[in-house]
C-alpha cells in the first residue's frame, strides 16, 4: 500500500489527536500503542526473606522507568516529520517506520529502526534515540487515550499497564499537546 509521507505524518498524529476522546477499548490506529510490552511491565521484584524462592511478589516495577516530557513530545512530532520526509525521498522506507504492533513490542520496533541507518539518523537528527521514540510514541498515546477515557467517563480508573504519569501528564497538558499536534498535522497536509 502507497500512503504518502504526508499521510503517515497525518495519520500518527490525527490518531494521537483522537487518543484524547477514544472510548475505553476503542484503538485508533489500529496498533498497541500505549500498551506496554511485557518487557517493559513485568520484571520480579526480590524474594522476601522468608519467602520460598518464586513466591509472587505484592507488585511488579517497570523494566525500564521512562518520563514523558513536553521536550520528548516536541522531539517526537520532529521525529515523525523526518521520518516522513525520508518516506517520501524513499517511499520503500515507510513500511520500515511503521510499527507492527501485532507483531513486535516497543524493543524489537526500536531494534528494527536502529538497524536502518538512514530511520536511526532522521531519529537522530530530532534528538531520540530509537528506544526513545518508540518508548514516547507508545507512552502519549497510551496516557491521551487513558485520560479521554476518563474524561468521558468510559474509564473509572487508570487501567493496569498503564503508567500513572503517562495519564497525568496527558491531563495536564491536554491543550498544549492539541494545539502543536493540530499544527503538525496542519504542516504536514501542506
Amino acid at each position: 500500500m502507497n500512503v504518502s509521507p504526508r499521510s503517515l505524518l497525518s495519520l500518527s498524529l490525527v490518531a494521537l489527536v483522537a487518543a484524547c476522546n477514544a472510548p475505553s477499548g476503542s484503538n485508533p490506529s489500529g496498533s498497541n500503542l500505549g500498551t506496554p510490552s511485557a518487557a517493559t511491565t513485568a520484571t520480579t521484584a526480590p524474594t522476601p526473606a522468608g519467602a520460598p524462592a518464586g513466591a509472587p511478589t505484592a507488585t511488579a516495577s517497570p523494566a525500564v522507568h521512562f518520563t514523558l516530557s513536553m521536550d520528548k513530545v516536541d522531539r517526537y512530532i520532529a521525529a515523525i516529520r523526518n521520518l516522513g520526509q525520508l518516506a517520501q525521498e524513499n517511499p520503500a522506507l515507510e513500511d520500515v517506520t511503521a510499527m507492527n504492533a501485532s507483531e513486535e513490542n516497543e524493543e524489537q520496533y526500536a531494534a528494527r529502526l536502529r538497524a536502518n541507518p538512514q530511520v536511526a539518523a532522521a531519529l537522530a537528527k530530532a534528538g531520540l534515540t530509537p528506544e526513545d521514540f518508540s518508548r514516547t510514541g507508545q507512552a502519549l498515546a497510551g496516557g491521551m487515550m487513558t485520560a479521554g477515557a476518563l474524561e468521558s467517563g468510559a474509564l473509572k480508573k487508570i487501567p493496569d499497564g498503564i503508567d500513572p504519569q503517562y495519564v497525568a501528564f496527558a491531563q495536564q497538558n491536554k491543550a498544549v499537546l492539541a494545539q502543536r499536534l493540530k499544527a503538525a498535522a496542519a504542516s504536514a497536509a501542506q
